[in-house]
């Protein structure tokens, strides 16, 4: 549902999932934390995590159908209260400097700053023009925060004084507003898509067209998913695998017969801070790695692991089934195994999550 890298440590990633929060270390080791029944106000409100991101303080939010977790690192703050928030649905979270932002259900978009909440009430008086926020994202370099809406185009803040200002860059009827997802663009600026097209918007630039899915393949398959790598290149997750796509063409497309798993149908897309590329399919999470520039192409080195539950009990092998996951939550940002190799100019790894038991590190989740 969502990736993100943890707070200060570079060789970590955090993975909000539907089935709890799960961290993969600089060692190449998971673990994932659950709701407690136990004593259900010292762990996860919910299994199922819709976004994750991190304050300038280095505290963990965490968003849910139900409500809001702020965790410091000994103790979960739980926000249920509709004063604060209008819908408990939490959509998306984004950091804009030492504010977070909050899209929740069809009630806007919250603002918390210094302690306090404020509510941008959807078409009110001088209010957002949007009811449902599918993403945000904050470009650094213009320090604006961009945003893709459900039915009502795509807007802008441009600043976070008071009173803020939201800007439709795209009506709903545009061409450019029907692109309901975005994801940032490394070097500044933002990709806007959908299913079938990619566009490039920069607050100092405006919109330019980028490819659309009859560009990758003679199929038009679905776009799900984009990342971008600052090589430059655009990773874009299909129903038929990932493309890599540079200098205006196709320079690469990654599918089961290449090593991402059982599937060729790419769920997510994103890129950590060591530029590896992560995806997931029905079956599998992975990473990518695009070492194109080495002058001797390596091996794939997949490794995909069947775990257990904590009571021992082996899961039942769903590979082949078709899946029901949602699309996942659009935002920035392996075990032992068996092992098989084939030619290419990428390294590949992928690990099977149905099931991952609780660690001892994680005593509370």
């Amino acid at each position: 549902m969502d990736l993100i890298n943890e707070f200060n440590a570079s060789g970590n990633v955090l993975i909000a999932t539907s089935r709890g929060l799960s961290l993969y270390d600089q060692d190449g080791e998971w673990s994932t934390r659950h709701m407690t029944y136990v004593n259900v106000s010292e762990g996860l409100l919910d299994d199922f995590i819709t976004s994750i991101e991190y304050d300038g303080d280095g505290r963990l939010w965490i968003g849910y159908s139900e409500g809001i977790q702020i965790y410091n690192g000994n103790y979960y703050q739980t926000i249920r209260d509709q004063q604060m928030l209008k819908s408990l649905r939490v959509n998306d979270i984004q950091r804009w400097n030492n504010e977070m932002w909050v899209a929740t259900g069809n009630a806007g978009l919250h603002r918390y700053r210094d302690g306090a909440w404020t509510w941008y009430q959807p078409f009110s008086d001088g209010g957002p023009g949007f009811y449902e926020v599918t993403g945000m994202v904050w470009d650094h370099g213009t320090n604006a925060t961009i945003i893709a809406t459900e039915k009502e185009g795509i807007w802008i803040i441009r600043s976070q004084d008071d009173p803020i200002t939201f800007e439709c860059i795209a009506t709903k009827d545009s061409g450019y507003g029907l692109l309901d997802h975005l994801k940032r663009d490394f070097f500044g600026g933002v990709y806007f898509f959908n299913d079938s097209t990619v566009a490039h918007y920069s607050p100092d630039g405006g919109f330019s067209p980028v490819l659309t899915s009859r560009d990758l393949a003679i199929t038009s398959p679905p776009i799900n998913d984009l990342t971008s790598g600052p090589d430059g290149k655009l990773y874009l997750a299909t129903d038929n695998g990932i493309f890599i796509w540079e200098n205006g063409g196709v320079y690469r497309n990654l599918d089961r017969f290449e090593g991402i798993g059982t599937s060729s149908i790419v769920h997510s897309i994103n890129i950590d801070r060591q530029n590896r590329i992560w995806f997931s399919t029905p079956d599998n999470i992975g990473y990518y790695i695009d070492r194109s520039a080495s002058a001797t192409p390596i091996e794939f080195q997949i490794e995909i692991t069947t775990r257990t539950v904590a009571t021992a009990t082996t899961l039942t092998d769903t590979r082949n089934a078709t899946s029901t996951r949602p699309v996942p939550t659009l935002r920035e940002e392996a075990g032992e195994g068996s092992s098989s190799s084939a030619e290419g100019e990428g390294e590949l790894s992928l690990t099977r999550l149905s099931g991952l038991s609780v660690p001892s590190s994680w005593e509370s989740g």
